[in-house]
């Protein structure tokens, strides 16, 4: 979640120490004695929390959002949309023409006016954007320019501004928060205090600063134009920060509820916990007989299984009589699984593979003897043939 508060530019200097680098102070926003004075958007700023968080000015962006390509005319923020899952504000529309890197509360006349101000001094980037520039020292030397400083919730809060005293409409008083950037406008700011105080320049020349008719209508056509547009825009993002800030309330107040909830709970908990202990104060002589019949009924369990065990093995014995060993060999894994585990295999299992296993056996005796009494000696037959008389050869077929 993020908070807007416009400022002025306080001075912009006339010679650049480094070529390129224009050095430029502004007034974030003005301090007020307590929170029954605020800001046209309701943000009252105190003094010990602007201290406490003045260092996250040092290398805050000074943006702009351009009207044209020239990169001349600044409008507004260029905020785009906020982050769902962390509450960040996003301004794509945002171009960077400077930073900050030094800032600090003063004393500040404006309008007449002496007000207590957090004040801000940084460098504009003159050799990428020398029409911004000169746009912004024309402008500070005939008008009034005007900033917007923006802030956001810390990481350790997620994202959300934490208020002292809560989030209210008016005279809301930020607490634990960070500078995040000062945009340059064209639009109206919701701090009055957020000016341009002084062009710290030579005043253009007149024929040199004065724009032809055309010129400005066409400039002020684009102007009105963008506005309306960001107007419109704004309304909508804040319509996204109001309904935001409802759900917080809405959160917040299940979270009572909730917290209501579990109170109520405990209570109830502490009472059944209560009249457990005290039933089981009385208990301790039946807990104790009951603990003794369940130490006999395992034993008497263990006996019956015993019992139950040794039938089964005698039950299996009895099947296997019968049959040699050689013949129960073939079931001997199932044999001692049986043994070591009784119910673990089937008894009419164990006797089905011996059965199985004798009538294979029996089966392949009986092929082998028809196989060899199916032989014939060829040579054999030969020499019967040769002794026999009065034999037609004819007759003879040793295939």
């Amino acid at each position: 979640m993020s908070e807007r508060a416009f400022a002025p530019i306080y001075e912009i200097s006339s010679e650049n120490k480094i070529a390129g680098r224009r050095p430029i102070k502004v007034v974030l926003h003005e301090i007020f004695p307590d929170n029954t004075r605020w800001q046209e958007n309701g943000i009252s700023w105190k003094e010990e929390y602007v201290q406490a968080n003045l260092h996250s000015v040092v290398g805050m962006s000074i943006v702009a959002e351009f009207l044209t390509e020239d990169r001349d005319v600044p409008y507004n923020h260029g905020m785009t949309d906020v982050r769902e899952e962390d509450k960040l504000p996003l301004f794509e529309d945002a171009t960077m023409v400077g930073h900050f890197d030094k800032a600090y509360v003063d004393d500040v006349e404006i309008g007449g006016v002496t007000k207590r101000c957090l004040v801000a001094e940084g460098t504009l980037d003159e050799m990428r954007y020398p029409k911004f520039v000169a746009w912004l020292r024309e402008n500070m030397a005939d008008s009034v320019v005007k900033g917007s400083v923006e802030i956001v919730g810390k990481p350790e809060h997620d994202g959300y501004i934490i208020y002292s005293g809560g989030w209210k409409e008016e005279g809301r008083v930020p607490q634990y928060y960070d500078y995040s950037g000062y945009a340059i406008l064209s639009v109206k700011p919701a701090d009055e205090a957020a000016i341009v105080m002084e062009l710290n320049n030579k005043k253009l020349d007149k024929e040199d600063g004065t724009m032809d008719e055309k010129t400005k209508n066409e400039l002020m056509a684009a102007v009105t134009g963008a506005v309306s547009e960001v107007n419109s825009k704004w309304e909508e993002y804040w319509a996204k920060v109001d309904t935001l800030l409802a759900e917080i309330s809405q959160l917040k107040a299940d979270i009572a509820q909730k917290e209501a909830d579990i109170k109520q709970l405990q209570a109830d908990y502490d009472k059944e916990a209560a009249a457990k202990e005290a039933a089981e104060a009385g208990l301790t002589e039946a807990n104790a007989a009951k603990e003794a019949a369940e130490a006999s009924l395992v034993e008497a369990n263990a006996k019956i299984t015993e019992m139950q065990n040794a039938a089964a093995v005698a039950e299996l014995n009895a099947a296997l009589a019968p049959y040699t060993e050689e013949q129960r060999a073939v079931a001997k894994e199932d044999i001692d699984a049986f043994n070591s585990n009784p119910g673990s295999v089937e008894i009419n299992s164990i006797v089905g593979k011996i059965c199985t296993a004798m009538v294979q056996a029996a089966r392949e005796s009986q092929i082998a003897e028809t196989n060899a009494a199916s032989q014939i000696d060829v040579f054999g037959m030969t020499d019967d043939a040769g002794k026999k008389e009065n034999t037609d050869p004819a007759d003879v077929d040793v295939f």
